[in-house]
């Protein structure tokens, strides 16, 4: 009988009584083949093991790789997320400061649109004070042009009459100068009336009486001293070639001396023409006892009857020629006559 003991040593010294038909080398092969068998069984769920552990393994590993991965990524997305945040933030205090500004800006307009409404109703306020008085203007002005119209029409017809009286009132003085120079003018071969009151108004003096006739007294220098000295007068001359030129001169013509004053003039009578002394310090009249009155440098008068034309010299404007006072220089008086004037 097997009492279950194997000697693995000497597998030729095993005896097993097993029924009497197995001996140990058959008995041990048997339980080597089983035993390998379980080993190889074993292996196999080892192996299997060993592989569903070491797969295990490897998807922890690509779980953990991936894990890594989506860490990274998350890191990545949390430095993103922050670095937005810090510009997010930059800008979040930007906007603040710009909203405080606006804020202050809206404080501003606020504070500047309560002015501006307070300023409205004192400008609507005075708008309407303004609009009653434009309707009392409107009223005022309305009865001031109806007031205009017809002062328009009174002064329209004072001017009328005012200048019908001013027509009137010249006539008279015309008449009264032709009354006045009737007597002192009647003898006159030179002038008429009319030329005489012009004279007077333009040199503003009477003429008086004739104190000189150059065919009268022959051209006498002592004759013409002894009678006009000492009196303003105006001197006519009708020349051979029948002009008429003349001087007023204000000034007195005795002495022996150089005399000058600006009222002083000659007179293109013809063409009712003035020509007056340009400066003080030009001569007016040159007086000699022995002589008849020379005109400036301008006009000389000659005891022989001639007479010279220098004009301008003293007397004109420069832009005057010789021929505005008498168009020649030398010439034969037909007839001289000398009038005192009173001024």
């Amino acid at each position: 009988m097997f009492d279950g003991k194997i000697d693995f040593m000497d597998f030729n010294k095993i005896k097993i009584n097993y029924g009497g038909k197995l001996t140990c080398r058959k008995i041990f092969k048997k339980k080597y083949i089983i035993f390998l068998i379980l080993s190889a069984i074993i292996l196999i769920v080892l192996i299997s093991f060993y592989t569903i552990k070491n797969n295990k393994i490897i998807e922890i590993q690509k779980d953990i790789k991936n894990l890594e991965d989506e860490k990274s990524k998350l890191e990545n997305k949390y430095i993103s997320i922050k670095n937005k945040n810090n510009k997010d933030e930059m800008t979040l205090n930007q906007n603040k400061n710009e909203i405080n500004v606006i804020r202050n800006l809206i404080n501003d307009i606020s504070t500047k649109e309560e002015k501006t409404k307070e300023e409205n109703k004192n400008i609507i306020k005075q708008r309407d004070d303004l609009e009653k008085q434009s309707t009392s203007l409107s009223i005022q002005l309305k009865e001031e042009y109806e007031l205009k119209n017809v002062y328009e029409q009174k002064i329209s017809s004072l001017t009328t009459l005012l200048s019908n009286l001013k027509i009137e009132y010249n006539k008279l003085i015309e008449k009264k100068g032709e009354e006045e120079n009737k007597s002192a003018i009647k003898s006159s071969k030179i002038i008429n009336p009319q030329e005489a009151f012009n004279i007077e108004t333009k040199i503003k003096g009477e003429i008086g009486d004739k104190c000189f006739d150059g065919n009268e007294n022959n051209y006498s220098a002592k004759i013409f001293h002894e009678k006009c000295d000492k009196s303003p007068l105006l001197l006519l001359i009708k020349t051979e070639t029948n002009k008429r030129i003349g001087a007023f001169i204000k000034v007195s013509s005795d002495g022996l001396e150089i005399k000058k004053d600006l009222a002083s003039a000659l007179i293109n009578i013809d063409d009712n023409k003035y020509f007056y002394v340009q400066n003080d310090d030009y001569i007016t009249i040159i007086c000699d006892p022995k002589e008849l009155p020379q005109i400036g440098l301008d006009l000389k008068i000659m005891t022989n009857g001639q007479g010279r034309n220098m004009f301008p010299f003293h007397y004109g404007k420069s832009t005057d020629s010789k021929k505005d006072f008498y168009d020649g220089t030398d010439f034969k008086i037909e007839n001289l006559e000398i009038y005192k004037v009173k001024m």
